[in-house]
């Protein structure tokens, strides 16, 4: 029985001392630069005391409760939470239960929960929470005074969530092993049932990316505002000490202009007030605090039409998330697959909704009782560009499409290169003859038509003369003439050449070879080879034979 009381209380005991540690650790993060702002104030009016209630009232703001100002200059309820000051607490609330579930060793060496763990685990946050929670409802009566009422029932609630919330992240963060030779590794998201550990780790990366995009929206707004903010700053003169507070605070409500941001770039609307607005459409401002970070707010006005393509970058973190999605379940079956991509971005844009409502308050009753996003202007644009994104990412890798696509560009492709290949092994186009070929051609045609002039002329002569062997002048003319392809190189020689002797011919132009009664080299060839008594007396009066 001992033994198993002893099991209990550790877990038990070991909660409520890390919720007291983590409370007095955010307590000296509030109360200790405000009783320095109050002790290096010299125009301030303000006591120890008065520093410490302040501090007070901050660390219920921050912890998402809210006050009751009745100041003169804002009277009723402050309800809007610095984000930067709630991340920290959160981050304190993590790192407290992170050393709980060390000490509890709820994995064993084999990577396998231990017998009771999730019992222990349980205690363990759950005695973290409710001293964490009443700790703060304490805090925020003791912080009651004159000006300033802090709502106990909303610090008790928002001090319990940011237990748990914290708390819960810290115990699975204490379960996250790195593997060794001899011990399994253990990570949080694989703990999940499938497909939800995937989903899990999928959201994380879109809403990460998201606030990643909100937070260099705010950044390059407030450098671009730099003269603006400087102003402001040197009519405040808080002096250094002052100045290092006013920097803190700035530096609590930086996330929260992030989370404005991106809203905005979303397609939804921030108010800053009664009849103020912040969207891609313009900018309607009016008079607001007087803090310097406020001066990136950009003036009254219309925006340029191409301020709507802003809508992208909010895309491309969600659309990273889903890549990581599809390729984390693609080795699961097909219903584990759909339940993923559906809720993929049901939890992203309920993420994002949750960020939008924390970031909305009001100080006090006046022009500013309602600053932050307005949530019905953010659904619509936000479940649009949350579903467009995830069902493109899906569409082209978890579908035939995208191995279709590089189908048809590497068929193209061998196409192109086919046809290429073609057009260079064909030979090319030669509209005009080389000069050799043409001097060659109107050689054999010269060649050609001295050859059939001088058979022709043989031909006549042997007609014309008596032959010796022939009995009779019929049997002599009835003899066929040689054909002109038959005729022999030196039958072109020509008749006229002096002393009977044979000369070649020499080639004349194209345009002047004419074998029918035309000139070829001035002379009448026809007439001149064909007459037989022009051949006698050329030949001495006596007629040659044709040459065989």
């Amino acid at each position: 029985m001992s033994s198993t009381r002893d099991s209990i209380a550790t877990p038990l005991v070991r909660g409520a001392l890390a919720a007291a540690l983590s409370l007095g650790t955010a307590l000296a993060i509030v109360v200790v630069p405000a009783l320095a702002a109050q002790v290096a104030g010299t125009r301030s009016t303000a006591s120890v005391l008065d520093a410490i209630i302040i501090a007070l009232n901050v660390l219920v703001l921050g912890h998402g409760g809210g006050i009751i100002l009745s100041t003169g200059v804002i009277d009723g309820a402050v309800t809007l939470t610095p984000f930067g000051l709630l991340a920290l607490l959160l981050v304190l609330a993590a790192f407290g239960m992170r050393r709980v579930g060390r000490a509890l060793r709820l994995v064993r060496d084999d990577g396998v929960l231990r017998v009771r763990a999730l019992r222990d685990a349980g205690g363990a946050l759950g005695a973290y929470a409710a001293i964490y929670a009443i700790g703060v409802g304490v805090l925020a009566g003791i912080g009651r005074s004159i000006d300033t009422s802090p709502v106990v029932t909303s610090a008790v609630v928002s001090g319990a969530m940011v237990a748990v919330l914290g708390g819960l992240t810290g115990l699975l963060w204490s379960l996250r092993r790195e593997a060794t030779s001899t011990v399994p590794g253990v990570r949080v998201l694989d703990l999940l049932p499938a497909p939800y550990g995937d989903v899990a780790r999928a959201t994380l990366i879109a809403l990460l990316g998201l606030l990643g995009v909100g937070m260099a929206m705010t950044v390059v707004m407030m450098l671009v505002s730099m003269p603006a903010q400087a102003s402001l700053f040197g009519n405040l003169d808080p002096g250094i000490t002052g100045g290092i507070v006013l920097t803190l605070i700035q530096l609590a409500l930086l996330p929260l202009l992030a989370v404005w941001a991106l809203v905005v770039v979303a397609g939804g609307t921030v108010g800053l007030g009664t009849s103020t607005s912040l969207s891609l459409d313009g900018a309607e401002t009016g008079v607001m605090p007087a803090l310097p970070m406020l001066g990136a707010v950009p003036g009254p006005g219309d925006f340029p039409g191409w301020a709507w393509a802003l809508l992208v970058l909010p895309v491309i973190p969600i659309a990273l998330g889903a890549v990581r999605l599809v390729r984390d379940v693609e080795d699961l079956e097909r219903r584990d697959r759909v339940t993923a991509w559906i809720a993929y971005p049901v939890v992203v844009v309920i993420g994002v909704l949750l960020l939008a409502g924390l970031s909305t308050g009001g100080i006090g009753e006046g022009r500013l009782v309602h600053v932050g996003p307005q949530m019905g202007s953010l659904l619509l644009p936000l479940v649009g560009l949350v579903v467009l994104a995830t069902g493109g990412v899906i569409g082209v890798l978890a579908t035939p499409l995208l191995p279709w696509v590089r189908t048809s560009v590497a068929s193209l492709r061998q196409k192109v290169e086919r046809a290429e290949t073609q057009e260079r092994s064909a030979p090319e186009a030669r509209p005009r003859p080389a000069p050799a070929q043409a001097t060659s051609a109107a050689s054999a045609t010269s060649a050609s038509s001295a050859t059939s002039a001088a058979s022709a002329t043989s031909a006549s002569s042997a007609s014309s003369a008596p032959s010796a062997t022939s009995p009779s002048p019929a049997t002599s003319a009835a003899s066929p003439a040689p054909p002109a392809s038959a005729a022999s190189p030196a039958s072109a020689a020509s008749p006229t050449s002096p002393g009977g002797a044979a000369s070649a011919v020499s080639p004349a132009p194209a345009e002047e070879t004419v074998l029918d009664g035309e000139i070829v080299d001035g002379q009448d060839v026809t007439d001149a080879w064909s007459d037989p008594e022009h051949d006698a007396e050329e030949n001495g009066g006596v007629s040659r034979p044709a040459d065989r």
